[in-house]
């Protein structure tokens, strides 16, 4: 492990096989991000950009969160991670209502709705109300790189559910859209989004159902995000 200090604000960066990969996330989806927003006239270009920033909140609040000792300052950092990986889901779904044909549901009303679950998730976790998280403990198992082990409150599961499930519904749209049409283009940039949504869906997945302390979603946009920016080229 490689510890690197910031100026005079006691911010440490660990280095590690786990830290190393999200740092690369934060970095590029950073670069990914600002190319969306100078190019924001393409098509999706907005639901891109809210993929590429929660990516990057997720990934970077994440490798911050590893980097902490279990402190109030691991617990911020926990905070972003989760606000980030409140964000994509959803901007994952309306991306893919973009991209399949589905413009006339992408209304403000539509829109409105869909964003209710993560701006009431960021509300609880900002607020850390008990109803989002209920308390948290040294993380002394296998996965023991985190500081912390979360006991979450019952908030977390709707919240968790919910977003795999309109990720769920997203891969089925891009599968669907795969199957309509033959032009290799068309298939391999459906592909493409297909590929990007499973990675971090399975990912997160297999965090929440328990089998890991470690929420594999974000390293996923190691993959996802060279997935998204091929597709595009493709369209």
């Amino acid at each position: 492990m490689l510890i690197i200090g910031i100026g005079g604000f006691g911010v440490a960066i660990a280095l590690t096989p786990y830290t190393i990969p999200l740092w690369v996330v934060a970095i590029v989806g950073s670069g990914l991000a600002a190319l969306t927003a100078y190019y924001h006239e393409q098509k999706g270009a907005y639901a891109l950009f809210a993929v590429f920033i929660g990516a990057v909140l997720w990934a970077g609040g994440y490798a911050m969160e590893m980097s902490s000792a279990p402190s109030q300052m691991a617990i911020f950092w926990y905070k972003i991670h989760f606000i980030g990986s409140a964000i994509v889901p959803t901007a994952i779904f309306v991306m893919a209502l973009r991209f399949t044909g589905r413009d006339d549901l992408i209304r403000a009303r539509n829109i409105a709705l869909l964003a209710a679950m993560p701006v009431v998730t960021t509300v609880l976790i900002v607020t850390s109300h008990d109803i989002w998280i209920q308390g948290h403990i040294a993380n002394t198992g296998p996965d023991a790189v985190l500081p912390l082990t979360y006991q979450f409150g019952p908030w977390f599961p709707i919240y968790a559910y919910y977003s795999l499930a309109i990720a769920v519904v997203a891969i089925g749209m891009f599968v669907q859209a795969a199957l309509e049409r033959s032009d290799e283009s068309w298939v391999n940039a459906t592909t493409a989004f297909l590929v990007a949504t499973v990675l971090p869906t399975v990912g997160t997945g297999i965090y929440v159902i328990g089998n890991t302390t470690i929420d594999y979603g974000p390293f996923a946009f190691l993959i996802s995000g060279v997935c998204i920016m091929a597709a595009m080229f493709y369209l």
